[in-house]
């Protein structure tokens, strides 16, 4: 009995671990690092500063560098309100605060880019898990609405946070 596959529409296949684009397919051999600090060992991505120039293994762009140069976000949060527009420095304090904190836990989570706009600011992550961190910390502590879009497909969520 063949059964059709609900996430990939096969037939008979199995569901793929990760829909991702970005990820390695089966993995990478050995330690691998990129140019930005970040190595790969045992199917994972650690942060790696004391390394300083010297690494072993073979160079491979990382899924947040190559997301950064296609610039393609995996989150976007946008921020507006009177509330936000009187409280701007403090809650990009609260943004940058949160992207340090999540880099230790994933190193390939990172802000791409903050744009400035005319009410409000949007923000461009490589992680779908910082764009909702950052939305749930800026709730957190300055109340607001709060409302996460979700996509079938492989695009970004959107999160979007207003006071």
């Amino acid at each position: 009995m063949v059964t059709e596959n609900r996430r990939t529409g096969e037939k008979g296949q199995r569901t793929p671990r990760s829909l991702d684009a970005y990820q390695e397919k089966g993995g990478v051999k050995g330690t691998t690092y990129c140019s930005c600090g970040v190595v790969y060992r045992n199917k994972r991505w650690y942060r790696e500063e004391s390394l300083s120039g010297q690494h072993e293994g073979h160079e491979l762009v990382c899924p947040a560098c190559r997301r950064i140069a296609d610039r393609n976000p995996a989150g976007i949060v946008s921020m507006s309100g009177e509330f936000f527009a009187t409280h701007e420095s403090e809650i990009h304090n609260l943004i940058n605060n949160t992207a340090q904190d999540a880099v230790t836990k994933n190193p390939l989570g990172r802000i791409m880019d903050i744009c400035a706009e005319k009410d409000g600011v949007t923000i461009t992550t490589t992680d779908v898990k910082l764009a909702q961190k950052i939305g749930r910390e800026v709730f957190k502590s300055h109340g607001g609405q709060l409302q996460f879009i979700w996509s079938h497909a492989e695009s970004p969520v959107r999160v979007t946070w207003s006071r």
